[in-house]
This record gives C-alpha cells, structure tokens and sequence, in this order.
C-alpha cells in the first residue's frame, strides 16, 4: 500500500504530511508527494508509472495546472481500476462531472474545513489500513523504519545482500527497498501464491516475469527490470512455470 498525494498548495501539501506523522501506524506507509512544480510532468508519465490496486490517490480537483485533477484521476483510473481515489476540493458542485466521467472515487471532501478533512482523511487511511491488514493478500514486510504493506503482485523478487545477514533486497513493479528479515521467513509468507522459492538466495514472482532469455540467461519482468541467473537455475525457474500452466490448465 503506497499513498500520492496530487496537490499543488505547499500549505496543504506539508499539513497532510505532518497529520500522518502524528499517528503511528499512517507514519509508516510509504507517502509520495509530487512536486507542485513537476505535476505536468507526471500527468505525462502517469502511463509509464506502476500502480498497484492497494495504492490510494489523494488528489486535489483544482490544480493550477494545464490539467485538473479530474484529468489525473481518469488517466489513474483507466490504468488502475481497483486502486483507491479520494477528491479535495473548494467547489462542492463538481459531483456531477466526476460521476459523469466514471472515475468512482472513495470519497469527495470539502476543503473549506481543512482541519475536519485532515481528521476525515486520518479516520479513511486508518480503516483502509486494518481492512489490507485482515486481507489475506497483504503481506507485512518490515524495513528499517517503515513497515510495508505489499501486495503479491506488486513482488518481482526478493533476493539475499551478500554479506549481510538477514537482510534482503526487494525488488517490487514500482518500487525498491531494503527489507530486515530472513529468507527462509519470506518463502514461507509469498509461499500460498505460488513464488519460485527452489534457489537458495531468491524468491521470484513468475506472474511477472514478461520473458526469460536461455541464451543470456536473463529474466525480464513485465515493468523492465532485469536480472541474471545461472543456467541451471533458469532451467529450474522454467519448470516452476511449466507446472504452474499445467496446474491452470
């Protein structure tokens, strides 16, 4: 679960950031707060970007931009029909527009009581955070700071630091990080969701894997990240897969 906030006022920008502070359990959800300098940019690199369906979007309707926030949350919601949409804004008479557009957002808050939002807002993520904590699909994995809330589908791999122990490097479809537990304790978690867990220092997500090359013995993953095996552990790694087609067959 990763929170973007889409917002073009400093103000309200550092507001929301220190209310999640405040609470323990919304401080450590990984928050990424777009520049307001840099949002046309990131309208236009929305395509490009990965979201998972357990990402929620706070978005601000009346930017100040060339695009509303309307337009982010079509562009989000026709590549992510699943993930969660919230709408701030200072007109309340622009309910017909988004219904018009079809983005379905969680919820529509008002701006003109900014300390009533931020509480609406802190009470939303706490109820969202414990129902992905119950569901079976969200996976806890623990940082240095932060705890992450991962979905399976969000995993490319997860693979052992040489030389430091019970440390792992995560490598996600959106996102990388560095995460404090023991291999053996991560198979056993992605294990009900048919990970490749047979190589000693990897756990592998084959429902990402795009393409793996036999002759580089390389493993390409749907959003372009690369990484090399050894040949025997590609011929393993392409038998897990194998099986997992004739399974669902």
């Amino acid at each position: 679960m990763k929170i973007y906030y889409i917002e073009d006022n400093l103000f309200h920008q550092e507001l929301f950031k220190k209310e999640l502070m405040k609470h323990q359990e919304l401080s450590v959800i990984s928050l990424q707060i777009f520049p307001n300098n840099e949002l046309e940019t990131i309208y236009k690199r929305l395509d490009t970007l990965v979201f998972s369906s357990s990402d929620l979007f706070i978005i601000d309707i009346d930017l100040k931009t060339l695009h509303s926030g309307i337009d982010f949350a079509k562009k989000i919601r026709n590549k992510n029909p699943e993930c969660s949409i919230i709408f701030l804004s200072n007109d309340n008479t622009r309910g017909l527009e988004i219904i018009n557009q079809q983005i379905r957002p969680d919820c529509y808050l008002d701006k003109t009581n900014l300390d009533e939002v931020a509480q609406t807002l802190k009470q939303l993520l706490l109820e969202k955070l414990e129902a992905h904590k119950q569901s079976s699909s969200i996976i806890e994995l623990q940082g240095a700071a932060k705890v992450f809330l991962i979905a399976p589908d969000e995993v490319n791999y997860i693979s052992t630091i040489n030389g430091s122990r019970s440390t792992l490097e995560f490598y996600g479809t959106n996102e990388n990080f560095v995460i404090h537990d023991k291999m053996k304790n991560i198979k056993q978690k992605f294990q009900n969701y048919h990970f490749f867990n047979d190589l000693k220092s990897f756990s592998i997500n084959p429902f990402n894997i795009k393409e793996v090359d036999k002759q580089m013995m390389e493993v390409h993953f749907k959003n372009k990240d690369t990484f090399f095996l050894s040949s025997s552990s590609v011929k393993k790694l392409l038998r897990h897969i194998d099986q997992l087609k004739q399974t669902n067959s």
